[in-house]
C-alpha cells in the first residue's frame, strides 16, 4: 500500500478479549477506537475519478479529466492531505459532510451545512475503503486552504 506515499503495510493484530471482560469494560476496551479496514489506493483512485471528486477538489501533480470549476461549488484542495487527517476522519468527512463542518468562505452553503454530497447511497463499502486509501496516499505537497 505505498504506492503513494507511506501507508501502513499491515493491519494492527487482532484484539482478543472474553465477551464477560468486554462487557465489564462498559463494552468498548479502553482506548479503542474505529479503524478503517486497509484499502487500495490505486483502486481508490479509479473510485476519485467515477465519482468525478476533481470537479470540486484538485490534487496538485494527479491527472483528471479537466472540468470547469463553476464558482462557490469549489470543495477543497485536496493536495497532501494524507499527512493531516487518520483514515477515519477522512471516511467520515465522505460519509457525514456535516459532522465537521469548515469556517470559511466557499465550504457552506445557505443552510450553513456542508456543500459536500452525500455519497452513502453510491458508494459500496470496498469503494469507501480504497477510495480512503487512495486520499490518505496522498501525502507530498501542501494541503490548500
Amino acid at each position: 500500500h505505498a504506492e503513494h506515499g507511506k501507508m501502513e503495510s499491515q493491519a494492527p493484530p487482532p484484539i482478543r478479549i472474553t465477551m464477560e471482560e468486554l462487557h465489564r469494560q462498559g463494552g468498548v476496551l479502553a482506548g479503542w477506537r474505529f479503524l478503517l479496514p486497509l484499502g487500495n489506493p490505486a483502486e481508490g483512485k479509479k473510485v476519485y475519478a467515477a465519482l468525478e471528486c476533481y470537479s470540486c477538489h484538485e490534487i496538485k501533480g494527479e491527472h483528471f479529466p479537466q472540468h470547469a470549476k463553476s464558482p462557490g461549488n469549489v470543495g477543497p484542495e485536496l493536495t497532501g492531505m494524507g499527512r493531516y487527517h487518520p483514515a477515519e476522519y477522512i471516511a467520515e468527512a465522505i460519509l457525514n459532510p456535516n459532522r465537521v463542518i469548515i469556517a470559511g468562505p466557499g465550504y457552506t452553503g445557505p443552510a450553513g451545512l456542508s456543500k459536500m454530497p452525500d455519497y452513502t447511497d453510491s458508494l459500496t463499502l470496498r469503494q469507501l475503503i480504497d477510495l480512503v486509501a487512495y486520499l490518505k496516499s496522498l501525502t507530498t505537497g501542501a494541503m490548500g486552504h
